[in-house]
């Protein structure tokens, strides 16, 4: 009753790694697109500006 049981120690699953590295690809890639998309609204924003006052100069007296 005391055997010693040579059991084959089980392998660790890999698919919590591979969820773990395709969750931080896409966390990367978000932030990549993300601060993207805000450094082109920014750039749009002084475009806009910079076409109004072409448009509507200051009137000087």
């Amino acid at each position: 009753m005391n055997k010693i049981e040579n059991k084959p120690r089980r392998k660790r699953p890999i698919w919590p790694w591979l969820v773990l590295l395709a969750f931080t690809l896409f966390a990367i890639y978000a932030y990549l697109q993300i601060t993207s998309a805000l450094d082109d609204m920014m750039r749009t924003w002084r475009d806009l500006v910079q076409l109004f006052w072409l448009i509507i100069p200051d009137r000087k007296p």
